[in-house]
């Protein structure tokens, strides 16, 4: 599944007030700091749930599995930089990420090039907006913004949810946040003993990882599959109906959207979840992507597996997140 979290790649900074109000230093020039702070709010949510469990601000360099964002930011910005520039070619990089297009080919030699992941455009420019106008290399960055956004989630509560798009808007930073855990932890059993070990991990922590965090958050969310590996993971009639869909914008060039319906009291959305090359260490196809020993390991821990046979660029599964409707 495409669960490797980007290789560069809340709800609040700190203090956003204060920031939007004072002049900030930004690639070496003073900017008055006439900034959105629903968009710097936006940036730090999009970076809490997609980005920090691998670009950890707080992780040792042993236990990295990607570089930190205020290194990217270093690699990005410079001197003179502005933040249109910035951002395109953040965006230009997450939509089409190679060796050629890359700004941190050290990184790359470390961790390998980030897999093309399905953000939209949207959600990276949030995400280009906060770091560009935020002090990330400053010491004690991350523990100050994470605790003023954890204030202001307990004074504000749980989101008000109304339309569809709100709930869209929800459950993608649940299924990403999951996707984040997941692929992070993912990431480095690989690199500690190969796709064995990365099946292990599956097998024992996935869905209780995935749905633990979920709950804390009073939603349910689950992945599933019209070619499961675990029986457990196995999709309904409407998840395979949304499946379909999503497979016909594929297969027509188009990135595959979310949707949402309601079912009784609950909002149920659906994401998803389309393999790049990372994905056939376990789910390509035998003799090919898999090894011999990945096989075996396959077999002993999940005998009526379907998941494998898959390419790059094709649809593995879904996320599905049920909210309690408002």
């Amino acid at each position: 599944m495409r669960l490797c979290v980007m290789v560069f790649l809340g709800a609040c900074v700190v203090p956003l007030a204060s920031a939007a109000q004072n002049t900030v230093e930004v690639a070496g020039r003073s900017a008055d700091a006439a900034l959105d702070q629903a968009r710097l709010t936006a940036g730090f949510q999009a970076l809490e749930s997609a980005c920090f469990s691998c670009h950890s601000p707080d992780a040792s360099a042993g236990n990295r599995v990607a570089p930190p964002m205020a290194a990217i930011k270093k690699h990005y910005i410079q001197p003179g930089t502005s933040y249109e520039a910035f951002r395109d070619r953040l965006v230009s990089f997450v939509q089409d990420p190679s060796a050629e297009n890359a700004r941190m080919p050290g990184a790359i030699d470390r961790f390998g090039l980030m897999p093309k992941m399905p953000f939209d455009q949207v959600m990276v420019e949030e995400i280009a907006y906060y770091i560009y106008h935020s002090a990330l290399e400053a010491p004690g960055w991350f523990e100050q913004h994470f605790q003023a956004e954890q204030q202001q989630r307990r004074r504000l509560g749980q989101p008000t949810l109304v339309t569809d798009a709100d709930y869209l808007r929800r459950g993608r930073e649940v299924a990403m946040s999951a996707k984040s855990t997941l692929g992070s932890n993912l990431q480095q059993a690989i690199s500690a003993g190969g796709p064995v070990a990365a099946i292990d991990f599956c097998h024992d922590s996935a869905i209780p990882l995935t749905e633990g965090a979920a709950a804390e958050q009073g939603v349910a969310v689950r992945r599933v599959s019209d070619r499961p590996r675990n029986p457990a993971n196995a999709a309904t009639a409407a998840e395979l109906a949304y499946m379909a869909t999503a497979r016909s914008a594929l297969a027509a060039g188009t990135e595959p959207a979310p949707a949402v319906q309601r079912v009784k009291q609950e909002v149920v959305a659906y994401y998803p979840i389309v393999t790049n090359g990372l994905c056939l260490q376990c789910h390509g196809r035998p003799g090919v992507e898999l090894q011999a020993e990945t096989q075996a390991a396959l077999r002993a821990r999940y005998p009526d597996d379907q998941a494998v046979g898959y390419g790059v660029n094709e649809l593995r599964g879904i996320f599905v997140v049920s909210m309690p409707a408002q």
